[in-house]
């Protein structure tokens, strides 16, 4: 049977009706990956630069015809769920219809090779460094996240905060004080430049506590990461150099 015509009558036995069934691809991708239905700007759409969309395959052009269906169903729907929901009805495909949609992705990926070419060829040599270091900006901030996930995850100990914060925290200020909050600031600050060295003095020793307790913690925590290979987490400074050297005397 014919591609659409089989994936309508799909649609149909699910929700009882077939709407807008073409839907923009790039929005359910950019969904189906990041789980919350929102999309990822490229570096290139970073810089307001319009760059060719690669044609989706066979498969993610069936996820995307088939958007409305899933989410009138499920409108919660996980990209777990979405994929597993989907790849089961795809497997239901018939081998003439799944040929049929090779077809048009082969002929979608020609033309997509030859705007590419044009798009290569129109950008600057600003442009190509512009977009060149917006992807280095791009990776870093990803693997900072990374870092700080896998930091909260495997229960990385929180820096303590310092006598200055501790002091904030200690007041008793009403919540009408707060409202403006860089007055609020600067008034804390004020009040904090008068306190006398013996006031002071109890928030800096609370907070040197705190922090021998946290680089204690960060130790055994660091040393934790090492036996388990997780040597990317771990500071520099914090290398088994003399550990080593230790077990090397004995």
């Amino acid at each position: 049977m014919a591609c659409l015509s089989y994936i309508c009558r799909l649609s149909n036995n699910i929700i009882g009706g077939y709407r807008n069934i073409l839907q923009s691809r790039s929005s359910w991708i950019y969904s189906i990956q990041t789980c919350d239905y929102s999309t990822k700007k490229s570096a290139e759409e970073r810089l307001g630069i319009e760059k060719p969309k690669r044609p989706l395959t066979p498969f993610f052009k069936f996820m995307a015809q088939m958007r409305p269906a899933l989410l009138a169903k499920n409108p919660s729907i996980t990209s777990k769920e979405a994929i597993s929901w989907t790849s089961k009805h795809w497997q239901q495909l018939d081998s003439e219809t799944k040929l049929q949609m090779t077809k048009e992705y082969e002929k979608d990926l020609k033309d997509y090779k030859k705007i590419k070419e044009l798009y290569q060829a129109s950008l600057t040599d600003q442009q190509k460094e512009d977009i060149r270091k917006m992807k280095e900006e791009m990776a870093l901030a990803k693997e900072k996240r990374k870092l700080k996930q896998d930091h909260k995850e495997l229960g990385r100990p929180k820096k303590p905060m310092s006598s200055y914060i501790l002091y904030m925290m200690s007041r008793n200020d009403k919540s009408s004080e707060v409202k403006d909050f860089k007055n609020y600031q600067q008034k804390v600050k004020a009040d904090w430049v008068k306190l006398t060295e013996a006031e002071r003095v109890k928030f800096e020793k609370q907070a040197a506590d705190l922090m021998a307790k946290y680089r204690k913690e960060l130790e055994a925590w660091e040393m934790k990461m090492i036996s388990i290979g997780r040597m990317d987490l771990v500071r520099q400074k914090s290398t088994p150099k003399k550990k080593a050297k230790a077990e090397k005397d004995e």
